[in-house]
């Protein structure tokens, strides 16, 4: 079902029309969509998940995208809930701020700032920060947590209106949100009218080929309307006036890449690595239509051996162990929804919602133990290591079953 709220694109970096499905995945509602009943989650629309490449320049894309609106009026996630970010985001916050210009400038504007988690770790080094942010909640609880924030969407109209408000940042950063805007034009080119010479720019965002490398697909979901590679990152900085002056890969979800940005007027030095990441783009076969099939085989393979798992130890009271957007990708793209009973997460703001589309209850991981279900899939793979130590503590005495990297029975031992 194609909603109204839905419409078809281009390639948002290069504006052809010539692209073609590479990765055609099972449509789902809107992943993190959970509603306060089963009638009303039951009901929410599904829309195509499928991921295009583009035949002139490369980029991986959602073609058809969802009207922003539908996911930033509000959404359940927020920085300070996931395991492990802040920290590292801290660390991060620590380097940039250490390699910024000289600039006497010490403002740091944050786009897609979420609840300020990131900015007060600027805060704490002795930045003047601001935030602009699409939800409503999340920008009075960020203000109201002392980080400044603009409830709004980042634009060449907001830019301009935050120019002259402020003037230009020292440092501009943005944290996988460049993935979620459908108008890279507009946000590119609000970049480079907020900056002066002094300003850097930093993007952080997801990185498929080594996200895609260990079959991370579950990524894919409708907020995500584009997967950058550094080759991608380049032809922007190009298009823009605006030199990719360095990128690093970031051992965050998966795989991720920071794109560092100044200004071609700056006249900064570019660090090799630019180049170093860009033939290895080209060597692996990022742009081809041979290493999307590969993964698609082996996304297949796995599906088939979960179920053959299920089968195999009998499961019939089941709880998956994580709510989120990826989690929804994975139900449907596994045809796992008519098999789960429950869903449970560690968040109690989740619990006692119900899950996009298939209606799955959200109970908390204790109640799991005590109705005692004799299945747990690992929906939320990523943290496999914490969910095991969770269950192990818990006496969890059930079968435990991960479909990703690869399907596999897991033995939590003692």
């Amino acid at each position: 079902m194609i909603a109204k709220s839905s419409y078809n694109r281009l390639c948002p970096i290069c504006s052809s029309d010539s692209w073609e499905i590479v990765l055609p995945l099972a449509a789902t509602p809107l992943g993190d969509r959970l509603s306060d009943s089963f009638d009303k989650a039951s009901s929410l629309p599904k829309y195509a998940l499928d991921l295009a490449l583009c035949s002139e320049c490369g980029h991986a894309f959602l073609p058809l995208v969802v009207a922003p609106e539908e996911s930033y009026g509000d959404y359940f996630f927020e920085t300070s809930d996931s395991p492990g970010l802040s920290d590292s985001m801290q660390r991060l916050a620590q380097q940039l701020w250490q390699n910024r210009s000289d600039s006497s400038s010490t403002y740091v504007l944050d786009i897609g700032s979420n609840d300020g988690t990131w900015l007060q770790h600027f805060k704490n080094l002795g930045a003047d920060v601001l935030g602009i942010e699409p939800s409503p909640r999340h920008a009075q609880k960020a203000t109201a947590r002392g980080v400044e924030t603009i409830n709004g969407y980042f634009s060449i109209q907001s830019a301009s209106e935050i120019r002259k408000k402020f003037g230009a940042p020292s440092l501009i950063t943005a944290n996988f949100v460049t993935a979620n805007v459908p108008d890279l034009n507009n946000f590119f080119q609000g970049l480079k009218d907020l900056s002066d010479d002094n300003t850097t720019i930093a993007i952080l965002s997801g990185y498929h080929p080594d996200q895609f490398r260990v079959n991370m697909i579950d990524f894919i979901y409708h907020e995500h309307v584009s997967y950058f590679s550094c080759q991608d990152f380049i032809n922007l900085g190009e298009k823009f006036g605006l030199d990719l002056v360095d990128i690093r890969r970031v051992g965050l979800k998966g795989g991720s890449i920071q794109a560092i940005f100044r200004t071609k007027s700056s006249r900064t030095s570019v660090s090799g690595d630019v180049g170093r990441l860009a033939q290895y783009e080209e060597w692996i076969g990022i742009r081809t239509l041979g290493w999307y099939a590969a993964i698609h085989d082996r996304i297949k393979q796995a599906q088939s051996l979960t179920h053959k798992l299920l089968d195999q130890v009998k499961a019939k009271k089941i709880v998956g162990y994580g709510v989120s957007h990826s989690v929804t990708t994975l139900i449907y793209q596994f045809d796992l929804h008519q098999r789960i009973t429950v869903l449970t997460d560690d968040n109690p703001r989740r619990q006692g919602k119900f899950s996009p589309g298939s209606g799955l209850t959200v109970i908390s991981p204790q109640k799991a133990v005590d109705d005692l279900f004799d299945t747990v899939i690992i929906m939320a793979w990523q943290h496999d290591r914490l969910i095991k130590n969770r269950l192990k503590k818990m006496n969890y005495s059930g079968s435990v079953i991960q479909p990703l990297p690869f399907a596999e029975l897991i033995v939590l031992g003692k």
